[in-house]
């Protein structure tokens, strides 16, 4: 017999748990299906996270009191079962990526810090508190329904899973299925004949990252440089440190996936070495791949949605992804529960998320633009990046949006100054220039995306998103 829900999930991540949960309390029956096992709760290691999309997803955050977060969710020390790591950095230090200076004015920093496997823990126990089913080693294998055609023929009836212990393979039914399966995508991406959604996440769109927390050595820390910063735009990417608490810090960077890219943990290593009071102790860290893609042009279709990097909702100038994925996910939740109610689970009824995600209060719009944006400063050199920074032309005033998964359109004003302080170098302006138009150009496409589903409205808006795309070589 098939297994029957009104929603099915695959991957246990934050965007699945956040998604199960809110679809239980809003009443529908929901399952997650997880490949790894119930130990497996994610990256060992802290991230930051936009602190607007914690709260949003139900946290309270801690107050900030002497450059530190005071509150019953955080830490006391490395390995706690707390939330929040107590060191605050209110103002990011922004490093040239040669390492021959820093920015003026440092960036405004709208993160906290935050246990990915806490969090995870979190969400999954809220998730099952609310009703949700959650079964681990159980992997996806593929959808059932109509996946082969084309976008509006497709029609999704559920998904086949593979129980891993007994490796035995049965069908679950649902309204809705939904791909909550990481930068693979494995559901999305087998929808073969929809060009729109199915997009692979490859080359550009992937970055190679590692990063360590080490026990440190609060003695010998007052002559070490521990200031927190990015080396930001180094090798095509940026590196770190990050202070936990007094005896611990988080060293890591990641550089954009290409055959001839250094290996971060080479620079990891340096970086550290250069540090004598941070310890060979490896207290958390780790490595791999991390999405800095952009969403492919649909993230619903009939009885199917993708949420997190299952749907490109990172930030691609930083890869910072469980912001996304818990905003993409209640913005899923919403859109599913109507749907439901209503009966219709047709692209149509699912349309509105593509419209929440991409117009607001998502930030697809403002993702896509980065990701332009990004695909121009990644072609600069070090040296042409110094320059910028040194003219205060990539300031940190103006890198605090974009650190923040923010596009902000710069006004004439910031334009002119900006020509004024870099006349002496003319192709690096037009290169500069190029990179904001397309900013703008692609910023203010997706804000219209359409408001229903039309396939003509939506194949027009569609080809000229490519074609603007293509213009960056992406």
């Amino acid at each position: 017999m098939t297994e029957t829900y009104q929603v099915i999930i695959a991957g246990a991540g934050p965007g699945g748990a956040v998604l199960a949960r809110d679809l239980a309390r809003a009443g529908i029956s929901v399952a997650i299906f997880e490949a790894g096992p119930e130990q497996a709760e994610g990256h060992n290691w802290s991230d930051a996270i936009e602190k607007n999309a914690l709260e949003a997803a139900g946290f309270e955050l801690p107050v900030l009191t002497d450059g530190r977060w005071e509150g019953p969710l955080v830490k006391t020390h490395e390995l706690d079962e707390n939330l929040f790591e107590p060191h605050a950095v209110p103002h990011l230090e922004i490093r040239f990526p040669d390492l021959t200076g820093a920015t003026r004015d440092p960036v405004e920093f709208r993160y906290i810090t935050t246990d990915r496997v806490v969090l995870n823990r979190r969400l999954r126990e809220q998730a099952l508190e609310a009703g949700a089913k959650i079964f681990y080693g159980k992997r996806a294998d593929g959808l059932l329904g109509n996946v082969t055609g084309p976008l509006e023929e497709i029609a999704v009836l559920g998904m086949r899973i593979t129980d891993l212990a007994e490796n035995s393979t049965r069908d679950v039914a649902a309204d809705i299925t939904v791909d909550a399966t990481g930068y693979r995508s494995v559901l999305r991406t087998s929808l073969s004949g929809a060009q729109a959604i199915n997009r692979v996440f490859a080359g550009g769109d992937l970055a190679d990252v590692y990063r360590t927390v080490r026990r440190l050595d609060p003695e010998k820390a007052a002559d070490d440089d521990l200031t927190d910063h990015y080396r930001y735009g180094a090798f095509t990417g940026y590196f770190w440190t990050h202070l936990h608490h007094t005896d611990a810090i988080d060293v890591g960077g990641g550089v954009r996936m290409a055959p001839d890219r250094v290996k971060p943990r080479e620079v990891v290593e340096e970086m550290i070495a250069q540090r004598p009071s941070i310890g060979s102790e490896k207290l958390r860290g780790g490595g791999g791949t991390v999405l800095v893609g952009r969403s492919p042009h649909t993230l619903a279709a009939s009885g199917f949605l993708a949420v997190g990097d299952a749907a490109g909702q990172v930030i691609p100038t930083t890869g910072c992804g469980v912001g996304g994925a818990l905003v993409g996910a209640m913005l899923a939740a919403e859109t599913a529960a109507a749907a439901i109610k209503l009966h219709d689970v047709s692209l149509g009824a699912l349309w509105p998320y593509n419209r929440k995600w991409f117009t607001g209060p998502g930030r697809g719009d403002h993702f896509a633009a980065l990701a332009g944006l990004k695909e121009i400063l990644q072609s600069l050199t070090h040296a042409e990046l110094a320059f910028l920074m040194r003219k205060d032309i990539l300031s940190g005033e103006m890198l605090t949006p974009s650190i923040n998964g923010i596009f902000e359109e710069p006004d004439l004003g910031a334009t002119l100054k900006t020509l004024l302080r870099g006349f002496t170098r003319p192709g690096l302006l037009r290169q500069l220039n190029k990179a904001t138009t397309m900013g703008k150009r692609i910023f203010r496409h997706y804000r219209e995306y359409p408001q229903k589903w039309d396939p003509a409205a939506f194949n027009a808006w569609k080809q000229k998103a490519r074609a603007l795309f293509k213009a960056l070589g992406a």
